[in-house]
């Protein structure tokens, strides 16, 4: 046999498994054009489940090593033959903002302020703690999307995903547990890996977080962090009704539990619906910023933080990175004071919802959403598992993240589906051509695969 021990340590089970695989090949074990065990001997002969078998086997195939025949097994690929590429790839995963939608109005306030803001020292070191005038201003138009906002509060991030990693860092110990949507953020399983806390997925529907189900994982793992994406989200689209959200609030007062609530999309949004952390202030922490409502590269963002974790949190960010988003800060403080940054993010309404509607048009099963951001969630044809319509979509030219990509456990129930970026083109046009694929795909089934995870 071919098989190795899985090595220990503390990565996934589904990269050792991946590394055993590629062991093999490079020894001579594994031949090309062989057929491997099927993924149900796999889980017998390594002692791992059906999930970390086939993430596996999607890892193996995106890295080259393996391709999967339907209806005859996955089996070593022949490096040397050549496979027919696409002259164009469009890269519809990764979840960014079209730059040009705001570009003349960045460029507008950018070049006649630009001695002004060097003359303020905009390189030099900066703060997480925003002036007294941009703290009034952050917390004014935060508090006009729903969010609690004081600007006593109010501290900067370089970007939201920062602010994740300091308020899991700042109220979370390593080896604890936290419980976020099961199909969640990437960045947010990211992170967790870093700083060693687990992370247990309540169940969602097309409302978000179920409180049920979020009440059931708080008793069985004594968590006491709750992550939540309350608006649009990421991947799923889904926004938690009011009444949800003082439920999930509710219960983490009931089980003295700290909130993090990541409302990156709620300017986008612009409803009326309070945020989660506005039904439970003294123990959340409400994340926002730019990088969904102006550009992705916009790197600030703010967190309102109570006077109980707010020392915590500022000592996190400072951990993390020394120096706080100087530059961004001031760009910032032009946005808000010009009424720049409500233009900004009034085009890229008009710019999502356009591109939404287009792929509702031209591709089958886009999750219906009340105001659109630039990511669309989509059921894959019942014949298609989200992997393997995945893959098949890279083969023509367009990559896509399946929804296998986002699951925070091996062992949960992943859909048949799968995420698209609608910003990642920066031309309509090439949107559309890439939807056209991915439409054309229902009408036949795949071939030899490789999978993109």
């Amino acid at each position: 046999m071919w098989t190795y021990p899985l090595a220990g340590g503390t990565g996934p089970k589904y990269l050792a498994l991946v590394d055993a695989i590629e062991q093999a090949i490079q020894t001579g074990k594994l031949q090309p054009n062989e057929r491997l065990p099927t993924n149900r001997e796999l889980t017998q002969l390594f002692d791992v489940t059906i999930a970390t078998v086939t993430k596996a086997m999607a890892v193996a195939a995106r890295k080259g090593l393996v391709s999967a025949q339907v209806g005859s097994g996955t089996y070593v690929r022949d490096v040397a033959a050549n496979v027919e590429t696409p002259q164009k790839t469009f890269d519809l995963a990764l979840n960014v903002l079209p730059e040009g939608v705001v570009e003349k109005e960045l460029l507008a306030m950018v070049q006649p302020n630009a001695q002004a803001l060097l003359s303020r020292g905009m390189f030099g070191y900066g703060s997480y703690v925003p002036t007294a005038q941009h703290a009034q201003a952050a917390a004014g138009w935060v508090e006009a999307f729903g969010g609690p906002a004081r600007p006593e509060d109010v501290l900067l991030t370089v970007g939201v995903h920062q602010g994740l990693m300091a308020a899991l860092h700042a109220v979370q110990g390593p080896g604890q547990h936290a419980v976020c949507e099961a199909l969640s953020y990437t960045g947010i399983k990211r992170i967790a890996d870093f700083l060693n806390v687990s992370l247990s997925g309540a169940e969602c529907d097309e409302a978000g977080m179920r409180p049920d189900s979020l009440e059931q994982l708080l008793r069985q793992t004594k968590a006491r962090v709750v992550i939540v994406t309350s608006t649009l989200h990421n991947p799923t689209t889904a926004t938690l009704p009011l009444e949800r959200r003082k439920a999930i609030a509710g219960l983490c007062k009931k089980y003295d539990a700290c909130l993090i609530e990541d409302g990156v999309n709620m300017p986008l949004v612009a409803s009326d619906t309070a945020s989660v952390s506005s039904f439970a202030p003294e123990r959340s922490i409400f994340l926002t910023g730019f990088s969904k409502c102006v550009a992705s590269g916009f790197r600030l963002g703010y967190a309102v933080t109570p006077p109980g974790i707010k020392q915590a949190f500022h000592e996190a960010l400072v951990s993390t990175q020394w120096i706080g988003p100087r530059l961004y800060a001031g760009l910032a403080e032009q946005l808000l004071n010009m009424g720049a940054l409500e233009r900004c993010i009034q085009a890229h309404r008009v710019e999502a919802r356009f591109r939404f509607d287009l792929a509702s048009r031209i591709l089958k099963g886009v999750r219906p959403v009340a105001t659109p951001s630039y990511h669309a969630w989509v059921d894959a044809p019942a014949d298609q598992p989200g992997d393997s319509f995945a893959a098949h979509a890279l083969r023509l030219g367009v990559k896509i993240s399946p929804a296998a990509h986002f699951a925070v456990s091996d062992s949960a129930a992943v859909p048949a589906a799968y995420r698209i970026s609608l910003g990642a083109t920066q031309d309509r046009d090439e949107l559309e051509r890439a939807l056209h694929i991915l439409a054309s795909m229902t009408a036949r089934p795949p071939g030899v695969v490789s999978t993109l995870v």
